[in-house]
């Protein structure tokens, strides 16, 4: 699967490539739109005509780089399936916004990937910029690395990554340069760019689908259009995973369930306190932490029936609590 639109796809076959659609059989036993044709997968198909072809079904996917459905849809959305490494796109610009660096790093680590930040227009920036080592801080463990797509920077880097036979995937904001950089890789303009507005560093390029290109060296990338929201379809594991340092610090918390919050004895407050730890960071992950935990009891109701009952007894305990202090004092 090389591209995919509202209701057909991008077929690469043997005999060439063919326009897909999925039968009617696939239709009807589909138990979400996450069981659709994604970018990355390998299909069962067969030709319907000299340019079509219908799909019967998907072998089963390695892996899925995925979010949820924006808006107020509590569904996930498969971006690509099959991939080999995330590449996560920002610039020395307007556009660079460690927060999304963040959910973005969460977002590949819920695929089983270790997402690579690659910081765009480098040629425009300062050899000692403290963006840099603020990417760093927000991808501990993983690789951030300063390319430049229009002056050609930083492409073997890239081509490091996406040696013969493996996937990547750019993700990023629009107008970043993802585009600029994969025409670059390719070395041709394939997709259509158009310039930044210097007004307010929004991109205005023409990436509207996700789409797979063939590189020189056989490797293959992924090109997306720019994520307006960015909600991880993830667990509250996929957030330890990318703030490693805070999940190392939680290991000496006092007491195993620690929700880093109000209790005593919290070795991660404690960081926080002593400025080993941003406070800004503490935040971020306090803040995915409860959405990932509020998007799992929206997906699961019997979880989500689980912990209205859990906080219905702590409160009918503290209830309880208060009203045996108040008669011990009176």
């Amino acid at each position: 699967m090389t591209a995919v639109f509202r209701d057909r796809c991008l077929l690469a076959l043997a005999g060439g490539e063919r326009t897909g659609e999925v039968t009617g059989r696939f239709r009807f036993l589909a138990a979400s739109a996450a069981a659709f044709p994604a970018v990355g997968d390998w299909a069962l198909v067969r030709d319907a005509g000299p340019e079509r072809a219908l799909v019967h079904a998907l072998f089963p996917r390695r892996n899925v780089v995925s979010r949820k459905e924006a808006g107020l849809v509590w569904e996930e959305q498969v971006l690509a399936a099959n991939v080999d490494v995330a590449f996560v796109m920002t610039a020395f610009d307007a556009d660079f916004n460690v927060r999304r660096l963040e959910r973005y790093a969460v977002l590949a680590r819920q695929s089983g990937l270790e997402p690579v930040v690659l910081l765009n227009k480098c040629d425009l920036a300062a050899a000692d910029d403290g963006r840099l080592a603020e990417a760093i801080d927000a991808n501990p463990g993983g690789g951030v690395h300063r390319v430049s797509a229009r002056a050609g920077l930083g492409l073997d880097i890239v081509g490091f990554y996406l040696a013969e036979g493996r996937t990547g995937i750019f993700l990023g904001s629009s107008g970043v340069g993802k585009s600029t950089l994969l025409n670059a890789l390719l070395g041709g303009e394939i997709q259509r760019t158009r310039t930044v507005r210097l007004s307010d560093g929004r991109g205005r390029h023409t990436t509207t689908s996700r789409q797979m290109f063939a590189l020189p060296g056989g490797g293959l990338v992924i090109d997306t259009p720019g994520l307006r929201e960015i909600e991880p379809w993830a667990d509250a594991a996929a957030v330890d995973d990318a703030f490693s340092e805070i999940s190392a610090l939680a290991r000496r918390c006092r007491f195993a369930d620690c929700t880093h919050g109000p209790e005593t004895g919290c070795a991660v407050k404690e960081a926080v306190e002593k400025g080993t730890l941003p406070a800004a960071r503490y935040e971020s992950y306090l803040k995915l932490r409860k959405e990932m935990a509020y998007l799992r009891r929206k997906v699961d109701p019997a979880e989500d029936a689980e912990n209205k009952r859990r906080w219905k007894n702590i409160h009918r305990a503290a209830k309880a609590l208060y009203k045996e202090r108040n008669k011990s004092q009176g």
